[in-house]
């Protein structure tokens, strides 16, 4: 390794600790439950919060976000281009997205661009490591990201205004507002985000041409109590972006790619004592252009539409919950390259908890049936058990899918409605220590993941690229999370560090998945005294192949960012903060994808009001 130096860094703050959230959950008075499963219904699995002040003080795109506080790795086609994670070694198409209940994964290709969601306008951000499609279908099977919006009845109204401008001309802003009573609650978010991203290559002489990007997001929700305990809520989500993409040479033509989502979710829950009854409706909208020669625009284009309905019913009596599901899907998608086809999948599931004493239990199951594909059955199942006050141990087994997407069904002659479902069958255990005072908590996690059928696309006659059910895969390793708090009078300290070993192989050629690396650290200190606060970040990645050969020639160096974050209070105005921040404090080169340097040392300097 390159980075002794750095990684002693790292290690010492490792050993020191930062600021993770760990398998915790906010009380929060008269605030509506918008998803149940993963409050509910988590049992064996470590699932980390982060709260609405984390991700205001935390201004950027989910990638950004993610990469620091998360062991998950992300890659980047270049800064702010197309970025993708890998979760427990799995593909980008096994991490489900899950937006205020509802799996948000593009019907095209399986995947969120984490890029185009920007976490200021959610109040809540939660990573639930693990497999999660016996609640939310398709594609939960690294693990879930799940983005919630509150709805409070509290009689309070919130105000905030956030600015944040940067290297490579970066802007970004913020308004957002909340207000209710004890009826009704609304809440909206309308947020930008754009740059010209003309950074320079570190250790070159070339700059990132053709890297402009801007994204507009709009989060609107609302919520009225209606008599006999009835609720009625509506939560919509609007995303336009335009994006260049970044030149891989010079000669290159520039291309740019425009994407435009609406989705809209209606949720009526009744309230019968022992029994909750929730109906949710929700619509979809995807449309895409890519441009391939921005100077000679023929813009290729594809558009999709699902609806969606849910019904649940949650029935507690004494130590027992349980959750009957049911839900239909129509999804229908069209496009220059596309057939166009439709996809229906109906789906029902059982979830079942028992807290006895000392052991929290839980089983799960889930059947879908679609017209295009054959569905395994999923099961879930789960145990939670506080040995002492101070320790306890977490247990999950579990089958889990990926359905085959529009663009593997339907791709004009190349898709095949032949495939099968990914199929995953996975355990894990962790042991959780947390001192009484709670100022120090420690996890670690092993786990084991089996998956076959994988989808790959692959040469076939005519030169033409094909998807099939080819790959078998084994993914295991080992998770650490690390959270220490402590306050001396006005001095405050909290510091934490998250590390994953992480083995994903190829069962037939014993090699490691592209794109994955062994091992990955990230922490931080934060100190903060009277109106002053800082914070030192840090990520350590390491080596990873960008071929299935792992060739010594296909490997990207690992590498170390630091971060470093000054936030100041203006006393005059309690409500207002201006931080300032370093973002790869040592100017390292580094590149997540081959040939795709991302950005050296920037700077940024961000303003907040809260109202």
């Amino acid at each position: 390794m390159r980075y002794n130096f750095y990684v002693s860094i790292l290690t010492c703050l490792w050993s020191t600790l930062v600021f993770s959230q760990l398998d915790s959950i906010q009380t929060l008075n008269e605030v509506l439950v918008v998803d149940r499963q993963i409050k509910t219904f988590s049992t064996g699995q470590l699932v980390f919060d982060f709260s609405k002040t984390e991700l205001q003080n935390s201004p950027g795109t989910l990638t950004d976000f993610l990469q620091q506080e998360t062991t998950l790795f992300l890659k980047q086609n270049g800064y702010g281009m197309v970025s993708s994670p890998s979760f427990r070694g799995t593909t980008a198409q096994q991490t489900a997205v899950v937006w205020n209940g509802f799996n948000i994964n593009s019907q095209f290709n399986g995947q969120t661009d984490f890029n185009t969601l920007l976490v200021d306008g959610f109040d809540e951000l939660s990573v639930r490591a693990g497999g999660g499609s016996v609640a939310y279908g398709t594609g939960a099977i690294g693990g879930s990201i799940h983005l919630k919006n509150e709805m409070r009845f509290d009689g309070e109204t919130e105000v905030e205004i956030n600015s944040r401008y940067g290297s490579f001309n970066t802007l970004q802003n913020l308004a957002k507002v909340s207000t209710s009573n004890d009826t009704w609650s609304l809440s909206m978010a309308i947020s930008r985000l754009s740059s010209d991203n003309d950074y320079d290559w570190p250790n070159t002489n070339r700059q990132n041409v053709n890297g402009e990007f801007e994204h507009h997001n709009l989060n609107l929700n609302l919520s009225t109590k209606l008599k006999r305990k009835n609720t009625l809520t509506y939560h919509g989500m609007y995303y336009n972006g335009d994006r260049h993409f970044s030149l891989l040479f010079p000669t290159d033509n520039k291309s740019k790619y425009l994407n435009e989502d609406h989705r809209h979710a209606l949720t009526w829950e009744s309230d019968f004592q022992d029994f909750k009854s929730v109906l949710k409706m929700a619509y979809f909208d995807e449309k895409y252009q890519y441009i391939a020669n921005i100077d000679t625009p023929n813009p290729a284009e594809s558009h999709a539409k699902t609806a969606l309905s849910r019904y649940s019913l949650h029935y507690n009596i004494k130590d027992f919950d349980f959750n009957f599901l049911s839900e239909f899907n129509y999804s229908s998608a069209n496009g220059d390259d596309l057939v166009e086809d439709y996809r229906t999948v109906t789906a029902f599931a059982l979830l079942a908890k028992n807290h006895f004493q000392k052991l929290t239990s839980e089983v799960s199951f889930r059947q879908e049936f679609s017209n295009v594909y054959d569905s395994p059955f999923l099961f879930s199942t789960g145990l939670n058990y506080d040995w002492f006050e101070f320790f306890s141990t977490k247990m999950n087994i579990s089958r889990n899918f990926r359905m085959p997407t529009f663009n593997d069904l339907f791709w004009e002659n190349a898709g095949r409605t032949d495939l099968k479902p990914e199929i995953s069958n996975q355990a894990e255990i962790s042991g959780i220590l947390q001192t009484k005072s709670k100022n120090l908590k420690i996890s670690v996690t092993g786990f084991y993941n089996d998956i076959t059928d994988m989808i790959r696309w692959i040469p076939a006659e005519n030169a033409v690229w094909k998807p099939e059910n080819v790959d078998e895969v084994e993914t295991y390793g080992l998770e650490s999370h690390i959270h220490f708090q402590q306050d001396f009078n006005q001095h405050k300290f909290r510091a934490n560090a998250s590390y994953a070993y992480t083995i994903s192989e190829n069962k037939l050629t014993g090699n490691q998945l592209t794109y994955v690396p062994k091992h990955k650290l990230t922490s931080g200190l934060v100190y903060e005294i009277q109106k002053f606060k800082l914070q030192l970040q840090g990520i350590y990645n390491g080596e990873l192949y960008t071929r299935s050969s792992n060739l010594p020639n296909d490997i990207l160096e690992d590498y170390v960012l630091l971060n470093f974050i000054m936030t100041y209070q203006i006393p005059i105005f309690q409500n207002f903060t201006i931080s300032a921040q370093v973002r790869n404090l040592t100017d390292e080169a580094y590149q997540t994808v081959e040939n795709r340097p991302m950005p050296g040392r920037h700077y940024f300097i961000n303003m907040n009001i809260n109202i």
